[in-house]
């Protein structure tokens, strides 16, 4: 491979591989650097895998930004496609985190930024990644970050990709409208998936657990449980917690970065004011101004005092009212009648909800016993299915003994087979012939030699001639044995 030519660039060496190709770093005749995508040799067959590759390069050719890795040409080796594109030194960050590498805020903060121009500008150009994850971020030796890998890239005039299979993408990083239906998303999908991406990036720690938890569970939890953005450093819990809507129309366009606080700054009440005095400051000290003489008491006052004791009694009715009515939360929560229920619930309140850990635990049971139920399911299809094809082997087996040896072979294979009598009785039939036919070829053989022995001895009396040698120079003498004809 290296010394090959590939649209005036040469190979140098080889950089690495991939799940579909091998990655050659090159150069053209005036020095200058590419990196070049090789299709490996044994996915050339495969349709979807050449749509795929070839869609990378259809999409990224058309993309001129400083944050997207350009491409500069696409090519064939033999029957191996290739596509040349921009030559980067550096690591993605999901290598960089597996080496130990830690991020800084403002690391993160400057690579915000730049990802959100990048799908900003791609987004206008009607192309949706669908794919953006730790991996294809790729940060180059000056510090920037370039967006990779657009091959499962939607474009929106374009869907065949789409069409050809039914999860694109990486689950761990997808948003609820591509888990759900991959066929039908938009941009939106791309800005929940940076969301994720970024809560790993800030916590060193995958959105899921894969090792513990199952892809049916993460999907139920990606379309179900809201994010537990506390998990993350104050000044972006709030700016990233829109973004993780799982409603996408809900969900902002996206901006360059900007903190904003998770809970809205509590609204200070006014003071009291003191209902039998008032005060005046006079220096340092409060003096209180001189109070009104009480008044008479009257039946007006009398009148008066009752209604306020009235009042008060209401309002204080009122009050234990409200406070032993449940408040919206509550009401929510003991409304909810089945799982759908209790999935509102968590969307609707968040993690912030008063129960939001009592209808989790209830959603989460029910999916862990939907996983239990769906393990069974599918232990009981399998089991059915072997079943299917023992009793089809046992049948096929059954339908060749036409023979002893046959026979005898299903014998030993199902000894509690279905079919045990029926082969017994056709073994015995097979042998009962097989006996008469041995007899019978024995009386043959039998009847032969003694027809063999009686044509010999009919041949003998035939030609039993005797001959006497002449002597004294006499003639020949021929002595034959007369047959006397028998009238009948």
């Amino acid at each position: 491979m290296q010394g090959e030519i590939i649209n005036g660039f040469v190979l140098k060496r080889l950089l690495g591989e991939g799940g579909m190709a091998e990655v050659w770093y090159a150069e053209n005749e005036i020095g200058k650097p590419a990196a070049v995508k090789i299709l490996f040799e044994k996915l050339t067959s495969n349709a979807q895998v050449l749509e795929r590759f070839h869609n990378e390069a259809l999409v990224m050719v058309k993309l001129n930004h400083q944050n997207i890795r350009q491409v500069y040409s696409y090519g064939y080796l033999g029957n191996r496609h290739c596509i040349v594109m921009e030559y980067l030194e550096g690591d993605d960050l999901l290598n960089l985190m597996k080496q130990g590498r830690r991020f800084t805020n403002e690391e993160l903060k400057l690579w915000w930024n730049q990802i959100v121009s990048a799908l900003n500008y791609t987004h206008k150009q009607g192309v949706v990644h669908r794919d953006i994850k730790p991996s294809n971020l790729f940060l180059d030796r000056e510090g920037n970050i370039k967006l990779l890998d657009f091959g499962i890239a939607k474009i929106m005039e374009n869907t065949s990709l789409t069409q050809t299979g039914s999860m694109m993408g990486t689950l761990m990083y997808m948003s609820p409208e591509q888990v759900m239906d991959s066929k039908n998303i938009d941009y939106r999908t791309d800005i929940y998936s940076l969301a994720v991406t970024f809560v790993h990036l800030l916590t060193g720690k995958k959105p899921y657990d894969s090792d513990t938890t199952s892809d049916f569970q993460i999907r139920e939890r990606i379309v179900y449980t809201p994010f537990d953005v506390r998990i993350l450093p104050v000044e972006w819990q709030g700016f990233l917690a829109p973004y993780l809507e799982k409603e996408p129309q809900k969900r902002p366009e996206l901006r360059k970065f900007d903190p904003t606080p998770l809970v809205n700054p509590v609204v200070a009440t006014p003071a009291s004011y003191t209902a039998n005095a008032k005060v005046q400051s006079s220096g340092n000290q409060a003096v209180p101004l001189q109070q009104e003489a009480p008044k008479r008491k009257s039946k007006a006052g009398l009148f008066i005092g009752l209604g306020i004791g009235l009042a008060v009694m209401v309002a204080a009715i009122v009050a234990l009212v409200l406070l032993l009515k449940p408040n919206p939360d509550t009401k929510a929560y003991e409304d909810c009648s089945s799982i759908s229920d209790y999935r509102s619930y968590m969307r609707t309140y968040g993690s912030q909800g008063k129960h939001y850990n009592d209808a989790k635990a209830i959603v989460d049971q029910y999916v862990a016993d939907s996983v239990d139920k769906a393990k069974r399911a599918e232990a009981k299809q399998r089991a059915e299915a072997e079943a299917k094809a023992k009793a089809e082997a046992e049948e096929a087996s059954y339908k060749k003994c036409t023979s002893i040896s046959a026979c005898d072979s299903y014998l030993t294979a199902y000894p509690q087979g279905k079919y045990v009598s029926e082969v017994k009785a056709k073994k015995a039939e097979l042998e009962r012939k097989a006996a008469q036919e041995a007899a019978a070829k024995k009386e043959a053989a039998k009847k032969q030699v003694e027809n063999a022995i009686k044509k010999q001895e009919t041949n003998q009396k035939k030609n039993n001639t005797t001959t006497i040698k002449p002597n004294n120079g006499q003639k020949k003498v021929e002595n034959k044995s007369k047959i006397k004809k028998v009238k009948k």
